[in-house]
């Protein structure tokens, strides 16, 4: 029997706000990877910017190629500026403002990438959007090595560390 009507029903209760209490995420963060990061994109220099995610905040996001973070925001009892990385994606062929605007259509998408749904609902709150403008030739590279530093919790497809990060130990 197929669990797609269970799948359909629960994504349903995410996109109204239905969590159960034990609802969690995890993060892996990695400080050697983190380390060899500048060795493995060279002279690239991330240049972070953000906004509350917000349909209001679209006119902020540029419409170039770049790399992109969701964060959640702790708050009380933690500093403001503590956040969370929850999903990293990249935005080429696209733009950055054309991914900030999919998110939006996805958070209301039953049949949407499952973390991605309850972390756009769950979150919404909290959850900010940061960006960083890149030329289209770095966007690939950055984007998987900013997985391999912290393997955030909604991402699904982790790319594999043999593959990429041979070039950080040369």
């Amino acid at each position: 029997m197929s669990q797609e009507p269970y799948d359909f029903a629960k994504q349903k209760e995410a996109i109204q706000g239905y969590f159960p209490k034990d609802f969690e995420f995890n993060l892996r963060w990695l400080p050697e990877y983190i380390d060899e990061f500048p060795k493995v994109v060279g002279d690239v220099e991330l240049k972070w910017d953000k906004c509350k995610f917000l349909k209001a905040s679209r006119q902020l996001i540029p419409d170039k190629h770049g790399v992109y973070c969701f964060s959640i925001q702790l708050g009380n009892p933690f500093p403001e500026e503590l956040h969370l990385p929850m999903y990293i994606g990249k935005a080429a062929p696209g733009y950055l403002s054309e991914r900030f605007e999919n998110y939006f259509k996805e958070q209301q998408d039953a049949k949407g990438r499952k973390s991605v749904v309850k972390m756009l609902n769950k979150y919404k709150t909290c959850l900010y959007f940061w960006w960083a403008q890149l030329p289209r030739v770095y966007v690939d590279t950055v984007e998987e090595h900013l997985l391999m530093c912290c393997r955030p919790p909604c991402n699904e497809a982790i790319p594999s560390h043999q593959r990429l990060w041979g070039k950080a130990f040369e």
